[in-house]
């Protein structure tokens, strides 16, 4: 076991989370390929629409009931035997996957591979967030935060990308056999690449301290402003984007409603992957990290607005631009507060509590931006508006809890 370095250098802070950011990438990518395969192939093997819809729910399902449990896991063992571990399963996922298509029977197999990709997310997830912290120190917390987290914002849409192609090029078995190699050699990667950085502690906070760290303050406004990010951005924008470019038919040239929609949600990805490394480095100067936050959640109202006001390609893009900037902006400074407002030896449960708000709120976003949808296609975007308005308070009361804790540490 190693105790968390202090980089000397951002160049040593950057080069440690480049060899974090493979295996989270790859698990997004696992996530992402399930899209584009599973529903046509259980469609052709005559499961009913519900099961199938279950089915893709089921990892978000898991991976919210295990992520706290996760969290605590890695404060006791450590991030790095977590992440390996939520690799192995990704290995596994994708066998389940290969076993559904060529025994005929997918049903059964795609659930089971489903449920255990959300414990195995959740691991390699937390388990590379926390290892990011480890890696940038105290000076370059946001640096490395940014570059881990925008390998986690790629993995998932380069899945649908790359699920689409492969099944297309040699069908859906042997799609999966080939993407089962990629998880199996990032645990070679991790297990030879990553140093085991843990807090030096090994004692496992009680359960009576976890749930007090649960209640700070402090935490519960990350937790907020997660739940409110993941319900608009994650949630709202990506389940009603294709109905609304169907509906108002801004579809791209000749582009189908599907393709053109997939365009239009990669600007999102763009975005956030320019903008997430860059928020990072800005949120290593003193006392930047919440205002970079707020300002994330700022720029995402009036691009939600424009996206349910939106009857033109232009201004579709454009709301979607400032969304995508806004996750990007958000998600390192959040990350790094994390470090700043719990100790080395919480910081795995303080993720897990991170992750569990945004998946409870990627989860239930779909349920009520399709719903909202029906009552009008302004409803959703204007609703999610109005929930990430209602964050912006966190966000402040966050920049007074992080001059604090570097008052603290100082």
């Amino acid at each position: 076991m190693q105790s968390p370095p202090e980089p000397g250098s951002a160049r040593e802070a950057r080069a440690l989370a480049l060899r974090i950011a493979p295996g989270v990438f790859l698990a997004g990518v696992g996530g992402g390929m399930a899209f584009p395969i599973l529903p046509l192939v259980g469609l052709k093997a005559g499961l009913p629409l519900p099961f199938i819809g279950l089915i893709l729910a089921a990892n978000r399902i898991g991976r919210v009931a295990v992520s706290p449990l996760v969290g605590r896991a890695i404060d006791r063992f450590g991030p790095k035997r977590l992440l390996v571990l939520g690799l192995a399963l990704n290995v596994v996922v994708f066998g389940c996957y290969w076993a559904g298509v060529v025994t005929g029977r997918p049903g059964g197999l795609f659930l089971i591979g489903r449920l255990l990709h959300g414990p195995g997310s959740a691991c390699v997830f937390i388990g590379g967030q926390m290892l990011a912290l480890h890696a940038g120190g105290e000076r370059y917390r946001g640096l490395s935060s940014g570059i881990v987290r925008s390998a986690q914002s790629a993995g998932m849409p380069a899945g649908l990308v790359l699920g689409g192609l492969l099944a297309g090029w040699l069908g859906p078995a042997a799609a999966f056999a080939v993407a089962a190699l990629a998880p199996a050699a990032a645990v070679l990667v991790a297990e030879t690449g990553i140093p085991d950085l843990r807090a030096v502690s090994r004692q496992l906070p009680s359960l009576r301290a976890t749930l007090g760290l649960l209640a700070d303050p402090g935490i519960a406004a990350l937790g907020w402003v997660s739940f409110a990010s993941a319900f608009s951005a994650q949630g709202v924008v990506l389940t009603t984007l294709v109905l609304l470019v169907r509906d108002r038919h801004i579809a791209l040239g000749s582009l189908s409603a599907q393709t053109s929609s997939g365009l239009f949600m990669g600007i999102v990805v763009v975005c956030m992957v320019l903008a997430s490394p860059a928020a990072g480095r800005l949120s290593d100067r003193p006392g930047w990290r919440a205002l970079l936050a707020t300002g994330g959640l700022a720029a995402m109202i009036p691009g939600l607005l424009l996206i349910g006001l939106a009857h033109a390609p232009w201004s579709l893009g454009f709301g979607l631009a400032l969304v995508g900037l806004g996750m990007g902006a958000l998600a390192a400074p959040r990350l790094a507060l994390i470090g700043d407002l719990a100790g080395p030896a919480w910081r795995g449960t303080a993720l897990g509590t991170l992750q569990l708000c945004g998946d409870i709120g990627g989860s239930l976003g779909p349920v009520v931006g399709a719903t909202l949808l029906g009552a009008g296609g302004l409803a959703p975007f204007a609703g999610s508006a109005a929930l990430v308005a209602l964050a912006l308070p966190a966000g402040l009361f966050l920049r007074g809890a992080e001059l604090r804790a570097r008052a603290a540490a100082g």
